[in-house]
């Protein structure tokens, strides 16, 4: 998940239930409903979390979140692989981004009522630091995604944050979650500002050792 998720008051877990397997907001449209929803007993943000709205300047924008109890895995609910330390997409791969978010770019964006999905292809960390796309906002630790001219009308968006960006390496490897939806540019269409993500290849020794931590704490209460 992404860290600005959790911004008080939704960094306290008695907030927050996990619902998974959904596809509608409206859960009556699900039926029979493959949904399954979890309490969540612990939360655990980037202690180097930044999100400065004033200077664009959002990093290490990444959660783990535990459930109180195991999850039921399913035909519809099942769970995806990290990737290698450091693994990072070729340019122009195409991902999966799926969230609940606008569909339209408008600026005044509406939450979707339904999940969607759209394939994205990687950019460039060059071509995305450049001075007219997202400069020095962009981190390595990060992902660009998209089309560079807004009539592809293709993007993550507002209400899709802490969505999966999901890629296949090859068509015999499994899935892999690459990127977490972090931030875009308001409206989400605009030339030359693609989505951008948390790569997660980034932060697996920070995943490890806090699951562990977590585990272990949670084993002496």
């Amino acid at each position: 998940m992404a860290a600005h998720c959790f911004m008080a008051p939704l960094g306290n877990p008695t907030y927050c239930r996990m619902c998974l397997g959904k596809h509608h907001m409206n859960t009556s449209r699900d039926l029979p409903s493959h949904e399954a929803c979890y309490k969540v007993d612990g939360i655990i943000r980037h202690k180097g979390f930044v999100y400065e709205q004033d200077k664009t300047d959002i990093t290490n924008d990444i959660a783990l979140v535990h459930f109180s109890s195991e999850v039921n895995m399913t035909r519809e609910i099942s769970p995806v692989c990290l990737p290698a330390l450091g693994a990072l997409m070729p340019a122009g791969k195409p991902c999966y981004v799926t969230g609940w978010g606008d569909e339209k770019g408008s600026l005044f964006p509406v939450v979707s009522k339904k999940l969607n999905q759209a394939a994205l292809p990687i950019v460039p960390f060059a071509t995305c630091s450049k001075p007219a796309y997202w400069w020095d906002t962009l981190r390595p630790s990060m992902i660009c995604a998209g089309y560079e001219s807004p009539d592809e009308l293709k993007s993550a968006c507002q209400g899709d944050s802490g969505g999966p960006f999901a890629c296949q390496p090859s068509a015999s490897d499994p899935w892999e979650v690459h990127g977490i939806v972090s931030f875009g540019a308001f409206g989400c269409i605009k030339d030359k500002k693609p989505s951008v993500f948390t790569r997660v290849s980034s932060f697996n020794d920070w995943i490890g050792d806090n699951m562990k931590r977590f585990i272990y704490e949670k084993s002496l209460n």
